[in-house]
């Protein structure tokens, strides 16, 4: 049986990240932390004899800066590939939480109701989980029986997730933010669905990092 593992990283923080400022497709790269994170991140790959057949990442400077570093310590070269780029927000995009929930009360009543609108004009959750899920099957056809890196972001990664384990996008707020460099690792048996093997690994962070900002990128 020819199995395919890929392991799905989120992106190293940034100063939106910690500013609670929506992202979506915009924003820059990592800060200081942000790298530390993706160094402890690299280290606890090399040292557990992780080797990737290919290291592919989101376009956007956050995802690619932390491919980078991964791919230096690894030896793997990232390759930019836009189907793992974060929801794209449109007007929402550069905004902080306040300045949001301000100009765009009705977008962000709707959206904590739970429904899947289109926030600031841009994707929706269902364009982004399909999106994920044509990405992710074709990277893993392009590697059938290989061990691949993908570097994206937290909504993408989570809507994913939920599309394997068949969670309603209703229920997305039920289990926890992917936090900045955590491992969420998918395998799959060529022919059958998706596995999760490991979700939201972030030992490699000190301390306590699921305490830390409850906030993605979306």
């Amino acid at each position: 049986m020819i199995t395919t593992t890929i392991f799905l990283i989120r992106h190293g923080e940034t100063d939106a990240n910690r500013n609670q400022v929506y992202q979506g497709q915009a924003g820059d790269g990592l800060n200081a932390l942000g790298r530390e994170q993706a160094l402890r991140l690299a280290a606890r790959l090399a040292d557990v004899g992780v080797r990737f057949d290919a290291l592919y990442s989101s376009d956007l400077a956050r995802a690619f800066e932390t491919a980078e570093i991964v791919g230096d310590c690894l030896r793997v070269t990232p390759i930019p590939e836009p189907g793992l780029r974060e929801v794209y927000l449109g007007a929402w995009q550069g905004l902080s939480y306040t300045d949001v929930e301000a100009q765009f009360p009705d977008e962000v009543a709707a959206w904590r109701r739970g429904e899947d609108i289109r926030r600031g004009g841009g994707e929706s959750y269902a364009d982004l989980q399909a999106r994920m899920l044509a990405t992710l099957d074709r990277l893993a056809l392009g590697h059938a029986g290989g061990v691949v890196g993908a570097v994206s972001h937290g909504a993408a990664i989570k809507l994913f997730i939920a599309a394997v384990l068949s969670i309603p996008m209703t229920h997305l707020r039920h289990y926890h933010v992917v936090v900045n460099t955590a491992v969420t690792v998918v395998r799959r048996v060529e022919g059958g669905p998706w596995e999760v093997l490991v979700w939201n690994d972030a030992r490699h962070l000190p301390g306590d990092p699921l305490g830390g900002a409850l906030i993605e990128d979306a």
